[in-house]
């Protein structure tokens, strides 16, 4: 089972669309070698942000920080990863900045390696944000079971799924929002790896939610209602609300609604490196 991310299509006709756009620049005939290296820095300058979209997966610090993840939740944001492939064909087929068309510079050897990759690189590169779904599939058989404990906690189905259902549970803390497990992991492309956090955020927002991520001091800071990831586990469990005298609700995916003590917390979660906070719907 894949819940692919139709955003996957429009990027890739995107990038096939730009690739040529960068190589037609590259080849039209005349110009100057200062226009042409103008041409080219202004398109690497688009594809600056292209570049940022693979830091998540090489870079488990950069995926942690709120800015990096406000900005992977814009919705559709995914389709500026094509911006790579304007800047990629025009510097492969680019013409050497020579007065004279008569005078031949050898192609050099990288140059006739990277010629017929550059196209399938930027697939491959566009590919990488989108990937997942195929590569770790869901369980084929796997049932959602829609299963609430205490009225207030969606329970997970499978290992995979515990982002969608703590965020399920922290909308509905809000709002008696009425969700589904199934349909949220569709609509957060849940895979074998679980839920990338982003994509938590960018469903809620999409339906009307706040949401906002942030790095709090302490889980005595954690706004409530969030959604916090736990620790080297790939999974999430839901912050519903703090009392008056510190007591933590916690909607846990596995074990229900729990009360706790910040420091009973601290014992069985750790400390909150990033948490995603909701808030009522806009009207």
């Amino acid at each position: 089972m894949s819940f692919i991310n139709v955003n996957w299509y429009i990027a890739l006709a995107f990038c096939f669309i730009f690739f040529i756009g960068g190589r037609q620049l590259a080849e039209v005939p005349g110009g100057n070698p200062r226009g042409r290296r103008t041409a080219g820095l202004i398109l690497f300058a688009f594809a600056a942000p292209a570049v940022l979209f693979p830091l998540a997966y090489i870079s488990a610090p950069i995926a942690a920080t709120p800015w990096y993840n406000t900005f992977r939740s814009i919705d559709r944001i995914e389709l500026f990863s094509a911006l790579i492939a304007p800047a990629a064909g025009f510097s492969t087929y680019r013409k050497p900045d020579l007065p004279y068309r008569e005078v031949r510079r050898p192609v050099s050897p990288l140059m006739r390696v990277l010629k017929p990759l550059a196209f399938p690189l930027c697939l491959l590169f566009v590919s990488i944000n989108f990937a997942r779904p195929l590569v770790q599939p869901l369980d084929k058989d796997m049932a959602f079971d829609e299963h609430w404990a205490d009225n207030a906690v969606l329970l997970k189905s499978s290992d995979q799924t515990g982002g969608p259902a703590a965020l399920v549970s922290a909308m509905y803390s809000l709002n008696s929002y009425a969700g589904y497990e199934y349909d949220t992991a569709k609509g957060t492309y849940t895979d074998g790896a679980g839920t990338e956090f982003w994509y938590l955020a960018r469903y809620a927002t999409n339906r009307g939610y706040r949401a906002k991520f942030s790095k709090p001091p302490g889980i005595e800071d954690a706004p409530a209602p969030s959604i916090i990831p736990l620790q080297g586990a790939g999974d999430y469990i839901a912050l519903l609300r703090r009392s008056d005298d510190g007591t933590l609700t916690v909607g846990d995916p596995v074990a229900g609604r729990l009360e706790l003590s910040p420091h009973e917390y601290l014992s069985i979660y750790g400390e909150p490196e990033l948490v995603l906070s909701l808030s009522v719907p806009r009207h």
